[in-house]
């Protein structure tokens, strides 16, 4: 991703990208319960996508280290588990503090977890940010294998797909198709344009009724 668009996403809150998508038609936000788990960071990047499935085999995650070691920098690991219920993912970690570290290592913008994560201290201390449905002791070995990467799956009741755009931040996380991104980018910038007026006007006093009609922002 160039960094002049990278930039311009940044600039944006996931609620004006959320509202634009909205515009398109496109559903685009994760369910609430996948958010910030760690550092409180804004995360914008590239999907590398991990699908597991449910599994009792204990073998290593090696083809979710894989995909951490090939993905490029500024991108966000995308892992979710295939055909599972919401609580059962939730009791199963998928990300912990070795795959933050290696994550980090690499320069990835962040991970985005639809199960639990663990080991939160330490990816606190090295200032990765996670997004997952729960936090949990558990770990995946025993509990699923990783059956494919970088192919399209569903994270939080989005579909993502590899090179879809992912940004999160304190509200939550909302997904960019790769080829919608200019598009979104038009409209959102300017919702956002609009929302900065209507906070001028409040700041001078005008009231609210008046200050949003005058925008048509809301």
């Amino acid at each position: 991703m160039k960094s002049s668009i990278r930039k311009k996403i940044v600039s944006i809150p996931t609620a004006s990208l959320s509202d634009a998508l909205d515009r398109l038609r496109i559903v685009s936000s994760m369910d609430h319960a996948i958010k910030s788990r760690t550092i409180d960071a804004k995360i914008v990047g590239p999907a590398v996508t991990i699908k597991d499935r449910l599994s009792q085999d204990e073998n290593p995650p090696s083809k979710a280290l894989e995909a951490i070691e090939s993905a490029q920098k500024g991108c966000v690991l995308v892992r979710a588990i295939e055909n599972v219920g919401q609580d059962e993912a939730s009791n199963i970690g998928l990300f912990g503090g070795i795959m933050g570290l290696g994550s980090k290592m690499k320069g990835l913008s962040g991970a985005v977890i639809d199960a639990g994560t663990r080991d939160i201290i330490e990816c606190k201390e090295i200032g990765f940010p996670v997004f997952s449905r729960s936090v949990v002791p558990t770990t995946s070995i025993g509990r699923t294998e990783v059956v494919a990467i970088n192919v399209p799956l569903k994270c939080g009741g989005i579909v993502v797909k590899p090179g879809d755009i992912v940004v999160g931040d304190l509200d939550g996380v909302v997904v960019i198709p790769e080829d919608k991104l200019c598009a979104v980018l038009e409209i959102a910038m300017e919702i956002d344009m609009r929302e900065r007026k209507v906070s001028m006007e409040l700041k001078k006093g005008t009231p609210v009724t008046k200050a949003v009609s005058k925008f048509s922002r809301i």
